[in-house]
């Protein structure tokens, strides 16, 4: 439980360093955009619950795919291509700041250890 505790410490820290970049801000909001829209696709086009919609659409930005969804109709199709190109561009580049605030975080522990 201790751990569980520390890790959401530093990932708390890790997250108030992610906010204070503009440029983050502008990936989360794109996140949620391109999750709003295909949500709302899959829901009008496809027939999906919003649930199953929005579960479709994080299973698909995030390349996994289990397969127990899937679009049926060709407009459905279509859209899910352009949807992943657009989309795991967008996901990679919210990991790569996240990966970035991660090192940032490291780098200022180490450096406030080697101070005390």
């Amino acid at each position: 439980m201790v751990a569980f505790a520390l890790l959401f410490r530093s990932l708390w820290h890790i997250l108030k360093i992610l906010f204070r970049q503009e440029e983050q801000k502008a990936i989360m909001l794109a996140v949620l955009f391109i999750l709003t829209i295909g949500t709302i696709f899959y829901h009008n086009v496809e027939g999906m619950t919003y649930l199953d919609a929005l579960y479709f659409s994080v299973m698909t930005l995030a390349t996994v795919g289990y397969g127990d969804l899937s679009p049926h109709t060709a407009l459905g199709k279509l859209f899910s291509i352009m949807y992943v190109l657009v989309g795991v561009g967008i996901i990679t580049a919210l990991i790569a700041n996240f990966n970035r605030a991660l090192v940032e975080y490291h780098q200022k522990k180490k450096q406030d250890e080697e101070r005390a």
